[in-house]
């Protein structure tokens, strides 16, 4: 009788393992995301002189991690008094974002977090008119149609939710750090496609983006129980029973 009554306590304790584990976790859809910028349009009615079109992918790794790329045309003409300037070409950008918030609370669906970047900036420059005065008097030059490839690397922190169910919309501040314009150590891209000022070795800026989601697969992530909380718990509480005991033993005394 003792030993069936083993068995059978046994047995409860093995099929409410997987119980008690279950409650701490979550089950997170992961997707593939497809979407463009907002903010090259806009800023074409505020700056004229340039052009910027971006569109971006990424894919979830798990319910933190995420793999990206991005593509972007951009063209720029700038005409000042001592010169004219004309820059075109495409980037490429390649990288991970992370999310801060934990997977009970993100549910696939919020995003928070932070993302590196390697860029490429393969681009044509001219500048037709160029004046110059110096100590033997005034004229003017011209830098001929030439081909670079800069290199960058980009920060981007930004935030992301879902606006209904299969688009979500968000935004992102980038700082972008440069490595090298591909024009040679003394001349500089007046605008480097992708990157921004090719005279300044940071760029800062933000892109606002609307993407469309497909969720491809689902995951469960175990979410760690506060285990400590209730050890500090029973502590005090031992600490209380202990000086009942003691009090109790100085009165009978």
């Amino acid at each position: 009788m003792g030993r069936r009554t083993c068995i059978f306590f046994i047995s409860l304790f093995i099929l409410a393992e997987p119980v008690g584990r279950s409650q701490d976790t979550v089950t997170v859809p992961l997707h593939v995301r497809a979407g463009f910028d907002l903010a090259g349009p806009v800023m074409k009615l505020v700056n004229r002189d340039l052009i910027s079109y971006g569109i971006v992918a990424s894919a979830d790794i798990n319910s933190s991690l995420a793999v990206t790329a991005g593509f972007r045309y951009s063209s720029f003409n700038s005409s000042e008094v001592i010169y004219d300037f004309r820059s075109r070409g495409l980037s490429f950008t390649a990288g991970t974002d992370y999310n801060f918030i934990k997977a009970n609370v993100s549910k696939g669906k919020y995003y928070a977090g932070i993302g590196l970047r390697y860029g490429l900036s393969f681009y044509s420059e001219e500048a037709p008119m160029i004046r110059y005065t110096n100590e033997w008097g005034a004229g003017e030059t011209s830098v001929p149609l030439k081909r670079h490839t800069g290199h960058y690397l980009e920060i981007t922190p930004g935030v992301r939710t879902d606006l209904f169910p299969g688009v979500t919309v968000g935004w992102n501040l980038y700082m972008r750090l440069l490595i090298s314009a591909g024009a040679g150590k003394d001349l500089k891209p007046v605008w480097m496609p992708g990157y921004g000022p090719g005279t300044a070795g940071m760029s800062t800026g933000a892109e606002y983006y609307i993407s469309f989601t497909i969720p491809y697969r689902k995951i469960k992530v175990y979410i760690k129980p506060k285990v400590r909380e209730s050890e500090d718990e029973e502590n005090e509480g031992d600490q209380t029973n202990t000086g009942t005991s003691t009090s109790g033993s100085g009165i009978r005394f």
